[in-house]
């Protein structure tokens, strides 16, 4: 700890550094009066790979087909360095989920086939927050939005990155070519996640899609919160609520089951007159020991 103050004083001097050491100590005191108020919840742990296939056994015996998601590793390797993201994305290559962060935009790439878009073509990145993937692909010459609730810190400034709600965005319908939420979409609490899907119907043109990765599912409905959302009604009423201890201002994180997402989501889908695809990556290790994606859902109209 005094190693890293060290270092964070030699390059941000001794004021910024004493404020960094005072919202240190003040987010550890807030941290201990949680644990000790909810010293009886229940903690939430993602489901092990045991669980991911037996999900994906409710899924078949509900009918609905898992297609496998082989990631092509040269042609992912490619992306790495046609589409390079800075140093300190999430903590940087180092920070234990660089891997799984990359994988994740390069999947709404390999799906969408963003190297295949005209000038023309729209891509919408939802929920975007302070992501440069919309800068990425600006550079890159792709025509594209990054679209949030919130004003970006980092790129608000350039005219692509805009604060919007991702159910009733300001596009025109049947205007985007593709969209995608990269660790996004379980986010969207009380029924944005069903009003979503309204939105993409009416503003995808015909073929476009939409990608949500991860899809994240566990064996029962459920979400999660971060302490200071805990129980405070966040989460669906009808699933279980857990508390999550390094999640930062998160007031709930949904895990649909499989009987869950086809009643809550691929109803409504297939009410909007569009198609779905479902995934599951089957050479994760490939990747990275780190890669946690499992299952994605590839919307289609």
């Amino acid at each position: 700890m005094l190693k890293k103050a060290f270092n964070y004083y030699k390059v941000y001097g001794v004021i910024l550094t004493l404020l960094a050491c005072k919202l240190v100590f003040v987010r550890g005191i807030t941290l201990l009066f949680y644990r000790i108020k909810h010293r009886n919840s229940t903690q939430y742990i993602d489901p092990l790979q045991a669980e991911l296939l037996q999900i994906e056994s409710e899924f078949n015996e509900l009918g609905i087909t898992v297609e496998d998601y082989y990631v092509d590793i040269e042609k992912y390797k490619k992306f790495q360095s046609d589409f390079p993201f800075p140093d300190n994305y999430h903590g940087g290559k180092k920070s234990g989920i660089w891997d799984e962060k990359i994988l994740e935009h390069y999947v709404a790439y390999d799906l969408l086939n963003l190297d295949d878009y005209q000038e023309s073509d729209i891509y919408l990145d939802i929920a975007a927050c302070n992501s440069p993937w919309g800068n990425i692909l600006s550079d890159a010459k792709i025509n594209s939005y990054a679209i949030d609730l919130e004003k970006s810190k980092c790129y608000s400034a350039l005219p692509n990155y805009r604060v919007m709600d991702a159910t009733k965005t300001d596009f025109q319908c049947n205007s985007v070519r593709g969209a995608s939420l990269q660790c996004a979409y379980e986010m969207f609490v009380d029924t944005a996640d069903v009003k979503l899907i309204g939105e993409l119907s009416r503003v995808l043109q015909k073929g476009g899609k939409a990608v949500i990765s991860p899809l994240y599912m566990h064996t029962h409905a459920c979400h999660y919160t971060s302490p200071n959302f805990y129980k405070k009604g966040y989460g669906d009423r009808d699933s279980k609520e857990y508390i999550h201890w390094n999640a930062g201002e998160v007031p709930s994180s949904r895990k649909y089951s499989a009987l869950k997402l086809r009643d809550r989501v691929l109803r409504v889908i297939a009410e909007e007159n569009m198609n779905y695809r479902l995934y599951a990556v089957r050479n994760k290790l490939d990747v990275g020991e780190s890669i946690y994606l499992h299952f994605i859902l590839e919307i289609i109209k």
